[in-house]
């Protein structure tokens, strides 16, 4: 019995084509939405969270600027001193510490020979310890660290190939650096980075370009506003700090913002006092952008929502109309024994086809339209190009939105399609008969 019902709602179907096409496309629109917003979204997601992904997650950023619920990292100010390095890095939930001093570069040149030069546009120059290695999750290809005090260099793939794929520098080879204060100082490399497996828009801070020891590169009195002239002190803009694990992050944050704000932090002696300081973690900022990209990702899954709720009222309209063309007939099939339930079933499952059918269809399409849409916004990411050409985004389907999009169908024909039945079950057969 049920078999012949079902027959019966397919070949009703049959009868009326265009409605039911039509009334299919709002439910296939609305639920390709939602798969190909759910889909499109995770994968944009994933490959912001990644283009975020400067340091490993247990990694935070120390320095001065406005704190608060949203804090702002400033670069001007040099406050932290050697002797904040070291206390911070004494903290019980802090791994380690690597200061960071920048140091500007003119030029990058290379003897030719006895007397002839080659020279490159320079770059940022980042002095720092061989701790900043691990917290930015950086490999040496080839080579080992620098030593304090000594000219020695970390220099990365690209800086390898700066004067040519081929004649690449080396580890062992000797090059001068001369800084945007005329002075030219000899560097030894001996060491190359590996080329990071991951590619993300902050490729120049998660790959610097040369590191440095800060003897005899940086010094105190270049850019720095502290120490005097009997006693110079080595500062710095910002620290790296990586914490124990990623369970005790918010407490190595706390720690260090406890220390510097104490009367033994020499950089609470030295920064403006209309400034705060502040402490950015990696589960910060992809919190942070998650939040956005959620909000996002809700107006326009709400929006998909709608088209839904459009493709249940086109159900219901189709079954409305369906129940009053086949008065007659209910009433012949109630006059030949057909009972209320069987009426019932009937035109509930003619709706729950039209429900099944265009989920099934809806998620088919949303997968296509989803490889289509992150195959577009690669295509308009590559030809941004500078920062933004890094990377692509992998299309990552959500398997439990195609089952949740479908039963959603399914639901949406079942609630169209009572009230209609309902009616349809209710008729009188005799006055069903006579329905001109």
């Amino acid at each position: 019995m049920i078999k012949d019902i079902f027959v019966m709602g397919l070949e009703a179907m049959k009868s009326y084509k265009i409605r039911t096409f039509l009334t299919l496309i709002g439910v296939i629109i609305g639920v390709a939405s939602v798969i190909m917003v759910t889909t499109a979204g995770g994968s944009v997601s994933g490959f912001i969270a990644e283009q975020w992904n400067v340091f490993n997650p247990t990694g935070m950023v120390i320095g001065t600027g406005t704190g608060g619920a949203t804090p702002q990292l400033s670069i001007r100010s040099v406050v932290f001193t050697t002797n904040d390095v070291e206390k911070i890095q004494n903290l019980p939930f802090i791994k380690t510490v690597a200061p960071l001093g920048v140091v500007p570069l003119n030029k990058i040149l290379k003897r030719d020979g006895f007397l002839k030069w080659e020279s490159r546009p320079g770059e940022t120059m980042y002095a720092s310890t061989p701790a900043l290695l691990e917290i930015l999750n950086l490999n040496l290809e080839e080579g080992t660290m620098f030593e304090e005090g000594k000219n020695e260099v970390v220099i990365s793939k690209n800086i390898a190939e700066i004067f040519g794929k081929d004649k690449p520098l080396h580890v062992g080879d000797t090059i001068y650096l001369r800084r945007v204060d005329g002075k030219t100082l000899e560097a030894k490399v001996v060491g190359i980075l590996k080329e990071s497996s991951t590619l993300n828009m902050f490729n120049t801070l998660a790959t610097p370009g040369i590191i440095c020891p800060t003897k005899p590169y940086y010094s105190s009195y270049f850019g720095s506003n502290v120490g005097t002239i009997l006693k110079r002190v080595v500062a710095y803009t910002v620290l790296l700090a990586e914490a124990t694990d990623t369970n005790h992050v918010q407490d190595a944050q706390d720690q260090i913002l406890k220390y510097l704000d104490s009367a033994g932090s020499d950089a609470n002696q030295y920064k403006d006092q209309n400034s705060d300081f502040v402490v950015i973690t990696q589960q910060y900022i992809l919190v942070r952008i998650e939040q956005v990209l959620s909000v996002i990702r809700t107006y326009i899954t709400a929006i998909a929502l709608i088209s839904l709720l459009i493709g249940a009222i086109g159900i219901a309209n189709i079954m409305f109309a369906t129940v009053t063309e086949r008065t007659r007939e209910i009433g012949t099939m109630m006059a030949i024994g057909a009972k209320r339930r069987d009426i019932l079933q009937l035109f509930l499952y003619q709706s729950t086809i039209i429900g099944l059918l265009g989920g099934l269809i809806g998620c088919i399409l949303g997968a296509s339209g989803s490889w289509f849409v992150v195959d577009l916004l690669n295509q308009n990411i590559q030809n941004l190009g500078g920062a933004f050409s890094t990377g692509t985004i992998q299309l990552t389907y959500v398997p439990e939105w195609f089952l949740i999009a479908s039963i959603v169908g399914i639901l949406i024909g079942v609630a169209a399609g009572v009230l209609p039945a309902r009616k349809a079950a209710k008729m009188d057969p005799v006055v069903a008969l006579r329905y001109e």
